[in-house]
């Protein structure tokens, strides 16, 4: 088969969400606050933060519109390891479900990723109850034990991840989907608590100063969007990652 490029993955990728007619978003690349969520570092240009992911852009026009929506963005993230599956700065999907539960979620993606891979093969795993309360030492019990059993010939759902490494999340509905065990995708009901949001936040702003970690400023309206949307589910996807994927099959 022939290999496909990442104008050819962008140009279908957009053109099946329009034929579902989600609206895309286009995303600020300069922000003068953002979301600040655990391990999630952003690039400053000068007094301006390069967003790590679309979330802030499409969920303010959730909250305004509650339609489904989408982006496709380059994205950007400080901290980060360089190798064949990280990189500084990358292309991600993200969209959004209104009135969607998770399993509906998890079928949306998986029809949108039959596109590229139809005979692709999904499971489900979950995670067992994890006393972890603090995001290295979860890490660290991941790398080692779970993505060693991860199968390297089909996809794979994990659930039942820890609550406080997502705050966007409602507790307990969130997934990540790993393809030949690569992360592909994360996603989740999306959490509208002003209040937690707000904390988690501010707990992690404490962290990040106790540490000397790079900070940057907590955008209120972006948890005020947050109060403000309707029921949803959404996930982010590395499109590079992807890319990868589908031509490692393409090429056996």
């Amino acid at each position: 088969m022939t290999q496909i490029s990442i104008a050819d993955l962008l140009k279908t990728s957009r053109q099946y969400f329009w034929n579902l007619d989600f609206t895309e978003v286009e995303v600020p690349y300069l922000n003068s606050s953002l979301p600040l969520e655990p391990n999630l570092y952003t690039f400053k240009v000068k007094d301006w933060y390069l967003p790590a992911s679309p979330e802030f852009a499409l969920k303010e026009y959730l909250a305004k519109n509650k339609q489904n929506c989408f982006s496709v963005a380059h994205c950007f993230r400080d901290l980060e390891s360089v190798g064949s599956h990280h990189s500084p700065e990358f292309l991600m999907l993200e969209y959004y479900l209104v009135n969607k539960n998770l399993i509906d979620l998890q079928k949306s993606l998986e029809e949108y990723l039959k596109i590229f891979l139809p005979d692709l093969k999904f499971s489900e795993l979950k995670l067992k109850n994890l006393s972890f309360d603090n995001e290295p030492d979860f890490n660290q019990y991941f790398l080692n034990e779970v993505e060693p059993t991860l199968p390297k010939d089909s996809a794979v759902f994990i659930t039942g991840y820890p609550s406080f490494l997502s705050p966007l999340a409602i507790p307990n509905q969130r997934f990540e989907l790993y393809i030949n065990g690569v992360e592909i995708a994360n996603g989740c009901e999306e959490n509208r608590d002003a209040e937690q949001i707000k904390a988690a936040f501010l707990k992690e702003q404490s962290y990040r100063q106790q540490n000397h970690l790079p900070l940057h400023p907590i955008s209120d309206k972006f948890i005020q969007d947050c109060a403000a949307l309707p029921p949803c589910s959404g996930l982010g996807l590395g499109l590079n990652r992807l890319l990868m994927v589908i031509n490692q099959k393409t090429s056996i």
